[in-house]
């Protein structure tokens, strides 16, 4: 796999991450393929093909891909209380714990301020020369991902909007991008509540009727963010 030949690579202060994204320079709309460890989105939003604003570079993660740093969670300004953005946080970090595609090592606000003089970074900003390579050296990953919260209302009809980009810090490409609007007013938001609540999230107690990820922030953003992780690449078997 040659990810250099597909992929334009990171160019320091010349470059954006939006312009990592391969061939089209956008997000693909549309259900980029099989889910990950039984967690089918499909299924969730009642057996039809959903409509996903999700980028694949490949059907499969390289093998040497084993170990990934996340970034600080960057949110819409003063939208966010301290309190949204740790429940937030914690069910980002469960997640992609429970999703098991790789090694996750989170990088604090105190780091990424040491490495570039502010704590947070969305996927569109023009990042600092060098910034790759010195989070490969300080925390010794493989790729980065970069994780934006782009609209968030707690009171019913909930919305979390999610915004994510897995980019390989060795040669700069992105493997994976992922920018969804998840809306609780839409039905098939509902059906998926249902099936993520009698699946993942009855294991921590509730019913499974989907009111729990409907009206508690927590659920909802795990419920959304395991939905768009079920859509990362497989990974690679080394040979």
């Amino acid at each position: 796999m040659d990810p250099g030949a597909t992929i334009p690579t990171f160019r320091g202060d010349r470059t954006s991450l939006a312009g990592l994204l391969c061939l089209w320079g956008v997000l693909m709309t549309g259900w980029v393929g099989e889910a990950r460890a039984g967690w089918n989105p499909a299924d969730w939003l009642g057996g039809r093909k959903p409509t996903l604003n999700v980028y694949r570079a490949a059907p499969e993660l390289p093998a040497d891909l084993r170990r990934v740093a996340v970034l600080p969670l960057h949110g819409p300004g003063s939208d966010l209380t301290p309190e949204t953005r740790l429940n937030l946080e914690e069910a980002l970090s469960t997640e992609l714990l429970r999703s098991r595609f790789a090694e996750i090592v989170p990088v604090s606000d105190r780091q990424v301020r040491k490495l570039t003089g502010r704590e947070t970074w969305t996927v569109h900003d023009v990042l600092p020369e060098g910034f790759l390579e010195k989070l490969r050296q300080a925390t010794e990953a493989d790729a980065v991902l970069f994780v934006e919260v782009t609209a968030f209302r707690a009171y019913t009809p909930a919305v979390v909007g999610w915004r994510m980009r897995l980019v390989d810090l060795r040669s700069g490409c992105t493997w994976w991008a992922a920018d969804e609007l998840f809306d609780t007013a839409d039905p098939s938001v509902v059906r998926a509540a249902q099936r993520f609540e009698r699946t993942a999230g009855a294991r921590a107690g509730g019913g499974s009727d989907g009111w729990r990820s409907l009206r508690a922030p927590g659920m909802l953003a795990r419920m959304t963010v395991a939905c768009l992780l079920a859509t990362l690449p497989g990974r690679e078997i080394s040979r």
